[in-house]
């Protein structure tokens, strides 16, 4: 089960590859130190109480390890739910009539067939919200005769 299903460049995979191996690499050999120095006393290994202490402080890392799991994955799965009820309800909405988006924004007459055409607008708004002039915007990229670009 993927929780998390982002498209990952492969460099960024391969990045995120090395340094999770370097973390458990790192983890392993803090853990093999910790064990061989408890287990390389002068007196001999003290079975009795470094590992009993050790098993506890291991244990109390392994319930707050379990702990965040729960709630990072409970987290997911919410998201998970809201986003698809996001999803439903935008797909559920009902498409704007040429009448009620013109009373909606007070669109002059010929406002609706100029925002259809292509091109750049500049749209001056009135006190209220709604159109109160439209100017269309041409650029040219028309070179001048002697210009080198």
């Amino acid at each position: 089960m993927k929780l998390v299903r982002t498209r990952q460049n492969v460099v960024m995979w391969i990045i995120d590859v090395v340094l999770t191996l370097v973390a458990w690499a790192g983890l392993l050999w803090l853990l093999s130190r910790g064990i061989n120095a408890m287990l390389e006393t002068h007196g001999g290994p003290r079975l009795e109480a470094p590992i009993f202490a050790a098993l506890n402080t291991l244990q109390t890392y392994l319930w707050i390890a379990v702990c965040n799991a729960l709630i990072l994955i409970s987290w997911a799965r919410y998201q998970q739910r809201r986003g698809r009820q996001f999803a439903q309800r935008r797909a559920a909405a009902n498409a704007l009539s040429d009448k009620s988006l013109s009373e909606s924004f007070n669109l002059g007459v010929g406002h609706l067939e100029q925002f259809r055409k292509p091109g750049v607008l500049l749209i001056h708004n009135d006190d209220e919200g709604g159109v109160e002039r439209v100017k269309s915007h041409v650029s040219r990229d028309v070179e001048r005769p002697g210009r080198l670009g």
